[in-house]
């Protein structure tokens, strides 16, 4: 069974977008994949728009050691333009972060994009 397209683009933005550390290179995957006005919302903010995504982006991976990297764990589902996925992160095989991720999809992009951080060890 395939992915559903809902859950190829949320993974899609896990690896093309939380993962680049490149400005320039997560400005086009974002743009690819997350409507113009897209908002994502962690516990402790919201953003919205694309600048403002990339921004947050950068700043999760300044706090983060070299080699970092997000991973999409097997699994997760989509439909009806929702998908959810898990995650880890960390360099190489380290794990130093981990959580699910829940994001609605509308014209085949991105418009609202939920985390969920597991509590730490």
């Amino acid at each position: 069974m395939s992915e559903s397209p809902e859950l190829e683009i949320l993974h899609a933005t896990i690896e093309r977008v939380w993962s680049e550390h490149d400005d320039a290179k997560r400005l086009v995957a974002i743009d690819d994949l997350y409507h113009r006005d897209a908002q994502i919302f962690e516990p402790a903010r919201a953003v919205t728009g694309h600048q403002a995504i990339s921004d947050v982006v950068k700043g999760v991976l300044a706090d983060m050691p070299q080699g970092f990297s997000f991973k999409v764990l097997p699994g997760g589902h989509g439909h009806h333009g929702i998908a959810t996925a898990q995650w880890t992160g960390g360099p190489g095989d380290q794990v130093i972060v981990s959580g699910a991720d829940v994001a609605r999809i509308a014209d085949g992009k991105v418009i609202e994009h939920y985390f969920f951080f597991d509590a730490a060890d």
